[in-house]
């Protein structure tokens, strides 16, 4: 077994993505040194008043590499973004379901829209910025040393460090000024979201003006913290630009005081300083790079170890043999402990309890969204835990209260039940459900569009779709959480005449009268306790669970 739980330690960067990480960033050192080389090389070439093919030929390696590291490093970026794209997802997939809190549900959000694209930049722009601009400037101090002599290499050396120090200090206070962007970004992109889901209920409650304002309240404080940045960040530029012209102002000083007179020595001096002063220049909003690095670091580090629950590998896992449920002195935490029950093949259950009392608990737990505290849960005489994910998903097919609807046509909706469903079978299992009034208001039919997220449906729609959606997969344990909660008695009564007429085990949670479901038995959740009832709608059944308390 696998030990992905709550504690399981930080994973690191894919292997692959640091493996590309450190390819490109050997290619920039690379090109640093050729292009040092090439600086060097046209400065010997002035002093010496050499042919210029040796410059040409030595600028033409730099310019070679500078494109193909640059291309290296767009394509990397690309390939990265994906290979983080595909942790992530990963991550989630396996993830408890109840770790998706808004709070979560936002920081995954801005990730996926921005942390992760703005890691597209880092082979290409990021690792050229932190590795070629420092190094070139050290390499070009050895070839002043070359043309001009210890003394004068060792001036600009002191010149451009502290050249670079300046540029430093001036980083220092722009991150510190930015340090807020990313949670203020965040913050923004929770209540934008917010907004766009809950337009309608907040505009009925508060109303229009009212409705936007804790959207306004985090716009507000995000400009702050903007007009802050830019205030620091004329203050950087005006630092950086007195820091790029140091290194040059100083040299040409020395030349003055030192009584330099050769003019190709003082003009190879003048090159090569001033090549190596302006990649200095390069590091004046570097602030803002790491800080936006850092912060989606830091989220991609946090969303990828994420609480979640282990899986059997596959030479441990085990096939259940049928599709009976038993809970085996079954509890969570104190929502309730020492639940047994036996729920046969083709059983029809209601479960009943107060708003909070842990009825869509249970049906997590059955499902596997998580584990028990307590106790262990078999399907087939299987325990779920070793049970892989693949195939555990093909015995359940499960409908929310709150249908999820993508953008689409009510036939995609539906086929993801059963990617492989016919276009009959969709129609079929759509009438079953309810929605033959959907399917002929419109001459397309099954594939008609039903707007963004579902826009042009009704609630009870909705729900009629996702029940089409649970019915079209057949698998043998159907499970309704609230399902028909939008849906009138008349209609609620045909869904669950033919959900009666399937040979499937049904298990539901509904604050309705339960008889129009011809429960075989129904739970009971309440202060902890989980009750029975064995109804003789059944002759035949036995019995399908015991009662318990905590």
């Amino acid at each position: 077994m696998t030990t992905n739980n709550t504690n399981s330690a930080r994973k690191p960067l894919p292997e692959q993505v640091k493996r590309r990480l450190y390819l490109v960033g050997t290619g920039w050192v690379l090109v640093a040194v050729l292009e040092a080389a090439a600086y060097i090389v046209l400065a010997l070439a002035i002093v010496e008043q050499q042919t210029p093919m040796y410059v040409l030929a030595a600028a033409g390696a730099a310019i070679l590499a500078t494109v193909i590291v640059t291309r290296s490093g767009f394509l990397s970026g690309a390939k990265l973004t994906g290979d983080l794209y595909s942790a992530l997802g990963n991550a989630l997939s396996q993830a408890k379901l109840s770790w998706f809190t808004e709070h979560h549900r936002t920081q995954t959000t801005h990730l996926a829209e921005r942390g992760i694209p703005g890691f597209m930049s880092i082979p290409a722009h990021q690792l050229q910025t932190f590795l070629h601009a420092p190094l070139l400037p050290l390499f070009l101090v050895g070839g002043i040393g070359l043309v001009g002599g210890v003394t004068i290499a060792t001036l600009s050396a002191v010149l451009l460090a502290g050249a670079l120090f300046i540029q430093y200090k001036a980083q220092l206070a722009l991150i510190h000024t930015d340090s807020e962007r990313h949670s203020a970004d965040v913050n923004t992109t929770k209540y934008t979201l917010e907004l766009i889901d809950h337009l309608d209920l907040l505009r009925a409650t508060a109303g229009p003006k009212r409705a936007i304002e804790r959207i306004e309240t985090s716009w507000t404080k995000q400009e702050k913290i903007h007009k802050s940045i830019n205030r620091s960040a004329s203050k950087t530029t005006f630092l950086s630009t007195l820091a790029t012209i140091l290194p040059l102002a100083g040299m040409a000083s020395y030349l003055v005081v030192s009584g330099t007179t050769e003019p190709l020595l003082i003009l190879s001096l003048l090159i090569l300083i001033t090549r190596a002063a302006a990649p200095l220049g390069e590091l004046a909003f570097a602030g803002f790079a790491i800080n936006d690095v850092r912060a989606a670091i830091k989220d991609y580090m946090q969303l990828t170890t994420v609480p979640s629950l282990p899986e059997p590998k596959p030479e441990n896992a085990q096939q259940p043999n049928h599709h009976q449920l038993q809970l085996h002195n079954v509890g969570l935490s104190d929502i309730f402990i020492g639940a047994n029950a036996d729920i046969i093949e083709g059983a029809k259950v209601v479960i009943n309890g107060p708003s909070g009392g842990g009825k869509s608990t249970l049906l997590g737990l059955l499902m596997r969204f998580d584990d028990p505290t307590q106790g262990r849960i078999t399907l087939g005489g299987v325990d779920i835990k070793q049970i892989r994910y693949d195939v555990l998903t093909q015995y359940f097919s499960y409908v929310a209260q709150d249908p999820i609807v993508f953008t689409g046509t009510l036939a995609d909706n539906i086929r993801l039940g059963k990617p492989d469903a016919s276009d009959e079978e969709i129609e079929r299992c759509a009438r079953d459900a309810q929605l033959s009034e959907v399917i002929d208001r419109s001459e397309f039919g099954i594939h008609q569009l039903v707007g963004q997220k579902g826009e042009a449906l009704s609630g009870g729609e909705g729900q009629r779709l996702a029940i089409a959606r649970a019915l079209i997969k057949q698998a043998p344990i159907l499970i309704f959480d609230e399902a028909t909660s939008a849906l009138d008695d008349a209609t609620e009564r045909l869904i669950a005449e033919h959900i009666h007429s399937l040979k499937t085990t049904v298990i539901v949670v509904t604050h309705r009268e339960p008889s129009i479901w011809q429960p075989t038995m129904e739970f009971n959740i309440q202060n902890q306790t989980v009750t029975h009832r064995i109804h003789s709608a059944k002759p035949n059944a036995r019995k399908a669970i015991a009662e318990t308390s905590a």
